[in-house]
Order: C-alpha cells, then structure tokens, then sequence
C-alpha cells in the first residue's frame, strides 16, 4: 500500500511553521498590520475645550495634537463625545474606543490593567466661579451653555452653515471626522441648547441626523436645578458643573474660564484652586503592546516631547492672554464694535477682500492703534486709524487722515510686508506676527531679530523665539550687532500680543452671538483663508 505524502498532524505541522516563518520575516509588520484597524475611536469630553469656536488659532492644544498625530502616522480619526468621565472609561475598557484626548487626571483601579496612561502634557486646577449679578445666574448660565454650543458634533455643512472657516479647518486637520455616538446626547440636543437663531447674527445650534428636540426659546429658563448638564463632577478634568444649591456657582477648569471670562465679566473666581492634575492621553492595551496604535501612540509622544511642541502649540493658544483681566480696555473694545464700527465697515470689508486680510484682525488691528478714534495721534507723529506715518502715507499716496483712505493705506501696506516674508518659510500664525512686528517697528528691524535669533541658536521662524529676541534690540549689547541698530523691540512685542487678544476677543464676540459682535457678524462670510491670497 502506497504511503500518503503527509499525514493530517504533519500537514498542520507545516503549516504552523510556514506562518512561524512567515512571521519571522516580517515580524513587526505583521502585527502592525493586524493592530491599525482604522478609524482609530477616539473619546473626547463634549465640551468646547477640544476644538472651540471661540478661538481663531486653531484647534486647541489638543485637537492640533490629535491633528498631528493622525497625518504623521497615517489614521482615520472617529471622533466619540462624552459627556462622562465614567462613560470614557468603560467605552475604552469595553474595547469600544481607542484612545482619551482631552481627559486629565489617573486611570481608575478597575481599568489599570487595561489602559495606559500617556506623558502629562499640561496642567488643569479647578476653581469655583459665581455670577455677582444674582438675577437668575444668566450670565453663568450662559457661560455654561458656551461650553457646550461650541462645539461641533461632526463637519456637516448644513449644520455649520455660518462656519466654514471651522469646517475647513476640522476637515484639514482630520481625514475623517464623525459626529458623536447614536446612543449619546449631542450638546446641540439637549434641553439646555440655545435656540436656533438664522446666520450670520448667530451659530447654529449643533444637530446629528435626528431632528433636534427641547431647544429652548431666548426667554425660557435653561437650567434646572442640578448641574449645568449631566456631567459627573469632572473630578477628573474639572471643566465646568453648575450647582443652585450654592447661590448659583460653579467649579471650572481654570485655564477654560480664562478663555471665557472675557466674554462674561458679570462671573468672577469665588475662591482658591480647589483642585490640580494633569492632562494626558489615554489609550487602550493590545496584546502586543510593540505594535500598531500603542506603538505609533508611543513614538508620537517621543517625538512631541524632543521638539517641544506643546510649549509650542500652547503659545499659540494661550501665549497672549493677560496675566490681569482688564475690564476697561474690553469694555472700551465692545463699545467701539458697538457704536463705531459700522461707520467703516463697508470700508473694511473692501480692504480685507482686495488685500486677503481677515476682517476682524483689521479690526483688532485698528482698535489697538487709534480705538476706531480717526483723530488720534500719537508721540512719534503717527496720524489715523491705523497710526500712519507721514512718509509711509506719501509713498501709497493716501491721506492718512481720512478713515476709508487711512484703512486701505494700512491693508495695503500690510499686505506689502507680509509679501517680503514670502521666502522665509514661516508657518502662516508666525507669518502674520512677524507682519504686526514689522508694521509696529519697521521690516528692517524684524530682519535684524531674526539674523539675532539665529545668532543666539535659534531658528528665526517663530514668533515664541522672536518676542524673547526683539526686547533686546533695545540693548546696545545685542543692537550693537545688528546692521539697523537700536530698536524698541519691546513695544513691538507688546504691539503684537494686545492684537493677538484683541482679534480672539472679537471672534469670541462674533462666535458667541454676543451684542456687541453683531456689526461684524455679517463680514464672517468673507471669511476664507486668514493668509493673503497669492
């Protein structure tokens, strides 16, 4: 009798070491393979703190890394609201989600087996705020609701109508974006959502594909007794909770309230840090903890931590806040965006076109050289709204006194200083500042700072390394150095930094629905790229 060429415990035999040998060919790969099963679920609190409306600069510090990390290593982001920190959790111990952005605090006893805690990347503390006025808390409440409407569910243009300009960065910065899970109460949903008001005076309130239900009317009270929406007491990430037992105060994390509070002067801190910790990622644990999603997680955190990208990233976003509130300067801010504003609007709308600048920075822009006053003067024999000298208003051939040439005279010139910054490879936030830097103090000196930055070890591409560089041309230690001297390089950083709260207080006013932004509300619409165009 013949002999059959494998018997059945031989044939498996070969083939288990066929896939052993397989497998040690490819080794890694295999499993990275096998473990980047995209999207990658990833669970972020529904609150503003993750991608705001409020800002111009971007996503925030923690949708610009999540950004990052999915166009480095090459994932699809679903995006997974909460409103829970206990929902988080057990959506990533239950393997229904990858990764936490936006939580802070430790991992729970219960989940530590199956959840790795990333670096601490920026600090939270917990404070507990109060309205002064008392009447019903309104302004809590609506400081409260702010948290909630601004944030987007998903990047469905018929639910952000009036927003394109954030559709297109969240459909930047995402390959993929998908609203929050069916089962979960999107923020535009619940009973404390604002009503539905047309564009452009108003956001729209944010909606999933069900129809919208309970949205309140502007005279319907929108907070019950409780918390201000059904979060647990943010033990871990201390973002907001109402409570009316306590006279109507709330805890908030601080670092949300200081970008809030100049929308809400009425809420003011009613005590010390209750609370501190820190933010991290958190992810969950795969049986190969050397491949796929924990491994890219792994190195992107390397490689965030080398480059200093969240002293970065934070800059950007925060660098410019005010160490003290001053109520006098963005109460005098509003009244100009109230009462005199509409007197140039058309005008500036006409320049921010023909010359791509973002109408509302032209108005932080002229708010901080003249307060919209077009007989202001200043020491140095600047003239104007937008502080013209004479030479300077000689050579574009305007008449720096009048307002409509004053305007288009300063768009133009700024728009010729941000065409010599063309070849020096800047990213497009750096760009516009060192634009401000120069229209304060001249393109020369900026030059310089940059050749000084160099010098001192620098690159001379960013605005974090330039404002510690242009203080020192003030020296003659360091402008001894330069070709075109002595410079008052710290007005210029001052200059730039007021401009930077300016434009955010009055995107903040626009994205708010706030009274005092409505005359600039109807100008979003021009809103396109904040670079100019080529």
């Amino acid at each position: 009798m013949k002999r059959r060429f494998f018997t059945s415990w031989e044939a498996v035999l070969l083939l288990f070491l066929i896939a052993a040998q397989a497998m040690f060919m490819v080794g890694s790969e295999v499993m990275s393979y096998l473990y980047r099963l995209p999207p990658v679920r990833v669970v972020v609190p529904n609150v503003s703190q993750f991608s705001s409306l409020v800002s111009p600069y971007g996503l925030g510090v923690d949708g610009e890394l999540l950004s990052r990390f999915a166009k480095e290593k090459d994932y699809t982001i679903t995006i997974i609201r909460v409103k829970s920190a206990d929902e988080a959790w057990k959506l990533i111990s239950n393997d229904e989600a990858d990764l936490l952005v936006g939580f802070g605090g430790e991992i729970p006893e219960e989940y530590a087996r199956k959840i790795t805690a990333g670096p601490a990347y920026d600090d939270y503390q917990s404070v507990t705020i109060k309205d002064t006025t008392q009447v019903d808390n309104k302004e809590l409440q609506a400081l409260c609701r702010s948290l909630l409407d601004t944030v987007p569910e998903g990047v469905d243009e018929e639910i952000y109508t009036a927003n394109d300009s954030l559709i297109s960065s969240l459909v930047d910065a995402f390959p993929q974006m998908v609203s929050s899970r069916e089962d979960s109460e999107p923020s535009g949903q619940t009973q404390y959502a604002r009503k539905k008001l047309s564009p452009p005076a108003s956001e729209n309130s944010t909606q999933g594909e069900e129809p919208a239900v309970n949205i309140a009317s502007e005279d319907q009270e929108v907070l019950e007794d409780g918390d201000c929406v059904d979060f647990d007491q943010f033990h871990m990430y201390n973002l907001i909770s109402f409570d009316s037992d306590e006279g109507g105060t709330a805890q908030i994390d601080v670092r949300n309230f200081t970008m809030l509070h100049p929308f809400f002067l009425d809420v003011v801190p009613d005590s010390q840090i209750n609370e501190e910790g820190s933010y991290r990622w958190f992810w969950r644990n795969k049986f190969f903890a050397e491949a796929g999603l924990q491994k890219d997680l792994t190195d992107f955190w390397d490689s965030v931590k080398s480059k200093d990208t969240i002293a970065a990233l934070k800059e950007k976003n925060y660098g410019f806040f005010p160490k003290k509130l001053n109520y006098y300067v963005i109460r005098k801010l509003k009244n100009a965006l109230r009462k005199k504003v509409p007197r140039y609007s058309k005008t500036m709308e006409e320049a921010s076109k023909k010359y791509g600048i973002d109408p509302l920075l032209l108005a932080a822009i002229i708010f901080q050289e003249s307060h919209f006053d077009n007989s202001a003067r200043s020491r140095t024999g600047v003239r104007g709204l937008m502080q013209i000298t004479q030479a300077t208003a000689k050579d574009l051939g305007i008449n720096r006194l009048d307002p409509q040439q004053s305007i288009m005279g300063g768009a133009i010139y700024l728009r010729k200083l941000w065409d010599k910054f063309e070849g020096q490879n800047l990213a497009e936030w750096d760009r516009w500042f060192f634009t401000l830097a120069a229209y304060n103090q001249g393109y020369a000196h900026i030059l310089d700072a940059i050749k000084l930055t160099k010098k001192r070890g620098g690159t001379g591409k960013t605005w974090r390394e330039l404002k510690e560089t242009l203080p020192l041309l003030a020296w003659k230690r360091y402008y001894s150095q330069t070709r075109h001297g002595y410079c008052r390089g710290y007005e210029a950083v001052t200059y730039v930094e007021n401009i930077r709260y300016y434009f955010y207080l009055i995107n903040g006013l626009v994205a708010l629905s706030r009274p005092e932004g409505e005359n600039l509300a109807k100008l979003r619409s021009s809103l396109n790229s904040l670079a100019p165009d080529a």
